[in-house]
């Protein structure tokens, strides 16, 4: 079959504003390459199960703009603006990175201790350092990333955490005989069987994340776990709410 476009790999949720006639006019629209197409370019996705929890990240995206309050939120004032700039930021400047990663650290301590005022004291630090670092961007580049910064954390690290919450639900589930007889790329969850959060470094570490905020949200919502904070019956619904938002409640 001919392709539909040039791009050699699709694995992401995407809209239009304001085109009428568009199929994606405020209406969240999947592009998910095949297992087939996917590991031609990430060549580390070897089963389907794999490919699914990619899948599932993407899904996520698609409930969060199922909100309608959220993805009008997300039109109005954080569409305009280009994510890799937040990536761009961290890759080309020493001081960000080594700023955002003391900012990740801190929420790595507040999750490795069981003292709740300690915890505090953690998270208090992690927003003084935040502050300080978002001044400097503004300073230096004339572009306060505050709202961008805590929307794109919000976003991808909710998606990621539904990501490794499967990862878990896989390394329990038993090998569907379904499958082993019909999908040749089912290899019956044998991938999630070592599956420890500790050693999956890309999930939680800012330098290993790809971009960093999948891996701060990320962070945000565990710490949000550990400490009972009811966050996720309220996120997406309520219109700008943030992880950043939820975490200085605490």
């Amino acid at each position: 079959t001919t392709r539909l476009d040039s791009t050699p790999f699709h694995m992401a949720v995407n809209f239009t504003f304001g085109d009428a006639g568009a199929y994606d006019n405020y209406e969240p629209f999947m592009h998910c390459s095949s297992l087939e197409e996917t590991r031609k370019v990430v060549k580390d996705v070897g089963s389907t199960e794999v490919w699914v929890t990619m899948v599932v990240h993407e899904y996520f995206h698609g409930f969060q703009f199922q909100h309608k309050n959220y993805l009008q939120y997300f039109a109005d004032s954080i569409a305009t603006f280009q994510k890799g700039k937040l990536k761009s930021l961290y890759s080309e400047n020493t001081w960000f990175k080594e700023k955002v990663d003391r900012e990740n650290e801190l929420l790595l301590q507040a999750l490795a201790t069981d003292d709740q005022d300690e915890v505090r004291k953690l998270i208090s630090t992690f927003f003084e350092e935040r502050k300080k670092r978002r001044a400097e961007t503004f300073r230096k580049f004339d572009l306060d990333i505050e709202a961008y910064e805590k929307t794109y954390e919000t976003l991808e690290g909710t998606a990621r955490y539904v990501e490794q919450k499967l990862y878990e639900k896989f390394s329990q589930k038993r090998p569907d005989t379904k499958l082993q007889k019909s999908d040749s790329s089912y290899h019956a969850y044998d991938f999630f069987k070592e599956h420890e959060l500790e050693k999956e470094e890309w999930l939680y570490l800012t330098a290993k994340s790809g971009v960093y905020f999948y891996a701060t949200g990320f962070n945000m919502t565990r710490v949000l776990d550990k400490l009972g904070v009811p966050y996720k019956e309220r996120l997406f619904k309520q219109r700008d709410l943030s992880l950043e938002d939820v975490l200085r409640t605490i």
